[in-house]
């Protein structure tokens, strides 16, 4: 909803698997709660154009300006994660063609 110029970080799966196996073996070194994350963002007018041309979507996209656009940012500190030598291993892009590729895959099973 809004304007499409609020961001947002979105991690994909594997990414959040991998993280989370790479924690366990340190669980008794680590705090309480850990962030999980990528450290950047993009904003939801990004992630459209980003989803469109994956898919060859050539439409228009449209906003509803009368609706609210929600928090401008939202971005998690991965500092621990940095400082423990973790990193993600998936651009934006290589997610979103990954899961669309899933869907094509297994949208009639």
């Amino acid at each position: 909803m809004g304007d499409g110029n609020s961001r947002r970080e979105f991690m994909y799966a594997e990414d959040l698997a991998d993280l989370i196996f790479y924690v366990i073996p340190k669980i008794e070194f680590m705090p309480n709660m850990v962030n999980a994350g990528l450290g950047y963002d993009y904003s939801i007018n990004d992630y459209y154009k980003i989803i469109a041309e994956e898919i060859g979507y050539t439409g228009s996209f449209s906003h509803d300006l009368t609706k609210p656009t929600g928090m401008k940012r939202k971005l998690v500190d991965i500092s621990l994660l940095n400082k423990i030598g973790w990193s993600s291993h998936f651009e934006l892009r290589d997610g979103i063609r990954k899961t669309y590729n899933y869907y094509l895959e297994n949208q009639n099973k």
